[in-house]
Formats: structure tokens, C-alpha cells, sequence
């Protein structure tokens, strides 16, 4: 039941939106799967109240490294139990929360158009704040997935976690709108989006990039023309499609080879 549920969740993950759809009903809980974490709730600057789990690795595991995850445009945190629950098996201290809007984190008019918004920086700083607070002794970075990978570019514009991994990274608003439109969809970015290339060309921390081969929006071909620009970038390919990596890079069970990678990725900064 257990392993069922959890990978019944990553088919979740693996669904391509591009808007938001955001959703406060959690299809699953720690509590119901057994699985130790810690429940927190954290304020913003803006007094926003934002929930967060956070799983944590036995003493033996530790590796002393705080993953802050931001999760993709859909659903809320609870989709991304199978990620966090891995992760943490495998010796990191990870840390979950939902933007303003989403799971049961405050509530936050959100028009299903936008791309994103900007306060989800603002949430995202939040967390990592909390967590090199709470873990001082951690490395603290983000991985991100799909719209996470935005909102984790534009955080680093107010906080500076330590590395950046990401899957399905953005590197042009423009270039996914007009993948968009031209499905007859519109997409909406909010002020501020005309710097977006210029603020990822500016990041100093290290980046690992794990992009799909058949990746339709956030093609392998763009990742690799941001590397011509910004050769700190550690990119990762594999054989599939916009955010299957954690299904794909795998050998003893989901997601053994992307940890690998993430551990090397780790291991040469």
C-alpha cells in the first residue's frame, strides 16, 4: 500500500501544466504513511503563513546538506512525498512547503493564466531562511522542479542558498509563452518577468540541470545554450520527457541514479 501510494504520487508530478492549478486538498500525509517528519508553520515578512514538513535522515545517513524543494505549477507539496521521502533515506534534510495558495498555506487569489507569481520568491527565501536557521551547521540548496525552477532563479535576487538543482529549468519566460501559444493557450507573466534571463545569467551559485532529451518545453537545447553562457552549469541528460527524470534515472528503485548524480554534483563543489 505503501510503495503503491507513493508512486501512484509521482504520476502526479509528472503531469505538464505550465499555469497554475493550484490545490489544497493533500492526497497523502506523512502521518497516514508512517513516515517521520516534523510539521512547521512559517511566516513570511508579508504575514503570510506558510505549512511545511520536513523529513529528516537518520544520524547514520546524514550527509549535512538541507534541500529546499520548490515544486512545480500544480497540486501542492503532498505530490512530492515520493521525492522527499527518497531523498531523505538517502542522507538529506529536506525541507517541503506550499506557496501562498496552495496545500494549506494561506490563501492567495490566483488567476490560473499566470505562469507564476512573484511572491512566490518571497515564500521560497522564507523556507530557505528557516532552514539555515534551523540546520545551521547544513549546506542549503534548492531543488526545483519546472515553475520551481523560476521561482528559484528570481529567490536568489533576495537570499543566497548555496546550490541550485533543477529539473525541467526555465531559462526563457518568452520561449515558453510562445510554446503555449501556439497550443492556443495564454499564458500570463507578472511585472518584472523581462529580467528573468538576465537575473539566471547573473547566478553565482552552482547549478545542476537534469533535462529530458525529449523535453517539448524547457528543451535540452536551450539548457545547453545557457551553458555556452554560464559554464558552472552541470548538466545531466536522460532519455525522456518534462519532468521524468526521477522515474527514468532509475536503477534499484525511484530515483537511485538521479541521487547519484546529485551526490556527484555535491561532491565536485
Amino acid at each position: 500500500m505503501y510503495k503503491t501510494l507513493l508512486i501512484f504520487l509521482l504520476l502526479f508530478v509528472s503531469v505538464q501544466t505550465f499555469a497554475l492549478k493550484p490545490s489544497k486538498k493533500y492526497e497523502a500525509i506523512p502521518d497516514t504513511l508512517k513516515i517521520p517528519f516534523e510539521k512547521n508553520d512559517i511566516l513570511t515578512l508579508d504575514k503570510v503563513n506558510l505549512k511545511s514538513w520536513t523529513f529528516l535522515p537518520t544520524n547514520e545517513a546524514d550527509n549535512h546538506t538541507t534541500l529546499v524543494l520548490a515544486y512545480a505549477d500544480a497540486g501542492n507539496m503532498s505530490w512530492w512525498l515520493l521525492h522527499a521521502t527518497i531523498l531523505a533515506q538517502s542522507g538529506f534534510t529536506v525541507v517541503m512547503f506550499d506557496y501562498r495558495g496552495f496545500g494549506e498555506s494561506d490563501g492567495f487569489a490566483i488567476d490560473t493564466k499566470m505562469l507564476y507569481y512573484n511572491e512566490f520568491a518571497t515564500d521560497l527565501c522564507t523556507i530557505i531562511k528557516f532552514a539555515k536557521t534551523k540546520y545551521p551547521n547544513n549546506k542549503t540548496g534548492i531543488i526545483s522542479f519546472s515553475m520551481g525552477t523560476v521561482i528559484a532563479t528570481l529567490a536568489t535576487q533576495y537570499c543566497q542558498p548555496d546550490f541550485i538543482i533543477g529539473e525541467g529549468y526555465v531559462t526563457s519566460l518568452v520561449a515558453i509563452k510562445f510554446y503555449y501559444a501556439k497550443k492556443s493557450k495564454e499564458i500570463i507573466l507578472p511585472k518584472g518577468s523581462e529580467s528573468y534571463e538576465k537575473t539566471l545569467k547573473d547566478l553565482k551559485q552552482p547549478i545542476l540541470i537534469i533535462s529530458g532529451k525529449k523535453d517539448e518545453v524547457t528543451t535540452l537545447s536551450a539548457v545547453k545554450k545557457l551553458k555556452t553562457v554560464k559554464p558552472q552549469v552541470t548538466l545531466v541528460e536522460f532519455e525522456g520527457g518534462h519532468m521524468e527524470g526521477f522515474s527514468v534515472l532509475a536503477k534499484d528503485y525511484p530515483g537511485s541514479v538521479y541521487i547519484e548524480k546529485i551526490e556527484h554534483f555535491l561532491k565536485i563543489q
